[in-house]
């Protein structure tokens, strides 16, 4: 992924330490893209960050920039209030970027991080250097790092409920930007510019008008990425999504350099004729690549501690690490995946699709045919499913209760219920409870974004994530994303179908993971321990030691699912003690 380094100083400031740092950035791949008198510029690969003046000089955007797929080319206002223009920016365009407004001498005033949140964005002052920044390097910290602290009740948030991984910075004197938000640099301030709610409203309640708009959206976004990237890869699963992305890049004018895929070391997990009957519709050869049981290693987490906030993008580092081999050995500079298709398309077989359902279609829904498929795709009785629906309330606040890992000890922070809640899934107490539900998918798809291996190997690109896909499904009621409950997906389905080999379009099941993740995890008993147990979270009381002993268990993880837990909490002990260790200066 490319990184950029924005710096500006004043006559106040110290010069020799703003001068080193633009000298060291230079040393260290950053190429000059803009020099002020005041201000410097910097970026490096893999994909350099474009630059792009879309109003005027003052007001900076980094990443990719596409106009908007509905055909709005209102222009930004060069000068007025930047909340407003930021909104209008998001209007006009889609992407991949930061937005920067800045002083006529190239201070930094605020940062519009974009709905995507495709690039982090962090920043501070240091002897009077303003830092701007994608990347929390070592040698730029070792320079010019200012007082950091860790908020305890944050990091407890975070085990509390995985998703706020995504949500606020755990790093006190760091300004850290999130995604869809505008902040204020000169003042505690941020205001909230793009939320998933805002466009739940129903845009169409026909089928056919849906799909056709579905594949427009996701075909215009692969057309608009096959232009800017040089040399692109794709990872494909054997599963849905990967597929329509793999077809949909290619039909956008794409000549991928690899299409990868890492398969299961046991049946369940092993998609490859997927894959081969993928590629002999689109006419590719897959790079495939076994999944190895290896134990995790202290050094194995590294990787997820460098960024702002903990790195959960890179705790299957088996198949990061492969993934990112492969992107370097293929040489290629962006990886498109199908991430995010299982919300954004709305795989999720649940009761509350019912719940939805009734409140769409009416009474009448309990006599639709629909009603009998989805009772034996969620395995409840159509009773189950109507009770569910009739006794759920209209207004109800998002209960996250159940998403807190099992080795957490909710008595070690405080906790507030509406504080704690990820900033995109408030206001959701009117949205019907499946609708919240691929709200929440989409909030835990910003994960896809934070660093990794792969994201230090190639440009990660999730297009089902994009800006113009995520805004129409949200649009698009789970009713008619499922077609009343029938199967999984079935709109997307109904839009891809010409692109897409029968035994993928009509398939209902998935990889299976299970065994491979349970083995591995038993393989690391003795790290986890060390790493967990020996750690600051245990120091702290966060996990409880007892339940985390008891877990540590080889039939445990091998049968009763914690694993994700562990990989969980390895990350946010590997990101503690690094942000501890540069706290105090070591």
């Amino acid at each position: 992924m490319g990184h950029f380094l924005h710096l500006a100083w004043s006559d106040t400031s110290n010069l020799a330490l703003a001068e080193g740092l633009v000298a060291e950035a230079q040393a260290r791949g950053f190429v000059p893209v803009q020099v002020m008198e005041q201000a410097w510029l910097g970026t490096k690969g893999p994909r350099p960050l474009a630059v792009h003046h879309p109003a005027g000089e003052h007001l900076l955007v980094l990443g990719d920039l596409f106009d908007a797929l509905d055909g709005d080319r209102t222009p930004i206002p060069t000068h007025g209030d930047d909340a407003d223009r930021a909104r209008a920016l998001i209007r006009r365009y889609w992407g991949r970027y930061i937005g920067m407004f800045r002083t006529p001498r190239g201070q930094v005033r605020q940062i519009l991080r974009d709905p995507s949140g495709a690039h982090e964005c962090a920043a501070w002052r240091y002897e009077g250097v303003q830092v701007v920044t994608s990347e929390l390097s070592d040698w730029l910290l070792e320079s010019a790092a200012p007082p950091v602290q860790i908020d305890w009740d944050v990091v407890g948030g975070l085990l509390r409920d995985p998703i706020n991984a995504t949500a606020a910075s755990p790093l006190i004197g760091i300004r850290v930007a999130e995604a869809g938000d505008l902040t204020d640099l000169n003042a505690r301030r941020t205001t909230p510019l793009w939320r998933p709610v805002d466009f739940t409203a129903s845009v169409t309640s026909d089928p056919r008008e849906a799909a056709a708009w579905l594949r427009g959206r996701i075909d215009g976004c692969l057309a608009a990425f096959a232009k800017v990237i040089e040399r692109p890869g794709v990872e494909v699963s054997g599963g849905l999504d990967s597929a329509i992305v793999a077809g949909g890049f290619q039909a956008g004018g794409a000549t991928p350099h690899l299409w990868f895929n890492m398969f299961g070391p046991f049946a369940e997990g092993d998609e490859r004729r997927f894959v081969r009957t993928l590629g002999d519709r689109l006419g590719f050869e897959p790079h495939c690549v076994q999944r190895a049981i290896r134990p995790m290693t202290t050094e194995g987490f590294e990787v997820t501690a460098r960024g702002p906030r903990p790195g959960v993008n890179g705790r299957d580092y088996s198949f990061d690490t492969a993934v990112a081999e492969a992107c370097r050995e293929a040489g290629v500079d962006a990886l498109l995946t199908g991430k995010g298709g299982d919300g954004v398309f709305f795989q999720m077989g649940v009761p509350d699709i019912f719940t939805d359902v009734l409140r769409e279609r009416g009474l009448g829904a309990v006599f639709s045919p629909a009603l009998p498929q989805l009772a034996r795709w969620t395995r409840r009785s159509t009773w189950s499913l109507l009770r569910t629906a009739l006794s759920t309330p209209r207004r109800a606040p998002l209960d996250r209760s159940a998403r807190r890992l099992s080795i957490f000890n909710p008595e070690s922070v405080s906790h507030d219920a509406e504080r704690d809640l990820h900033p995109w899934l408030r206001g959701l107490e009117t949205v019907p409870p499946a609708k919240r539900l691929q709200i929440e998918s989409v909030a835990a798809g910003l994960a896809y974004q934070s660093q990794c291996r792969r994201t230090e190997a190639a440009d990660l690109i999730h297009p089902l994530l994009a800006q113009p896909v995520v805004e129409l499904a949200l649009g698009l009621s789970v009713p008619l994303l499922t077609d009343d409950g029938r199967a999984d997906r079935r709109l997307a389905r109904a839009a891809f179908a010409d692109r897409l080999p029968p035994e993928i379009l009509h398939r209902r099941s998935k990889g299976e993971m299970t065994a491979y993740f349970g083995r591995q995890a038993a393989a690391s008993i003795p790290f986890l321990r060390d790493h967990l147990l020996g750690g600051r979270l245990a120091a702290r009381g966060l996990i409880d030691r007892g339940r985390t002993e008891a877990l540590l268990d080889p039939d445990r993880l091998l049968w009763k699912g914690s694993v994700p837990d562990f990989t969980m909490a390895a990350v946010m002990e590997s990101w503690v003690r690094r942000w501890e260790a540069i706290g105090a200066g070591v």
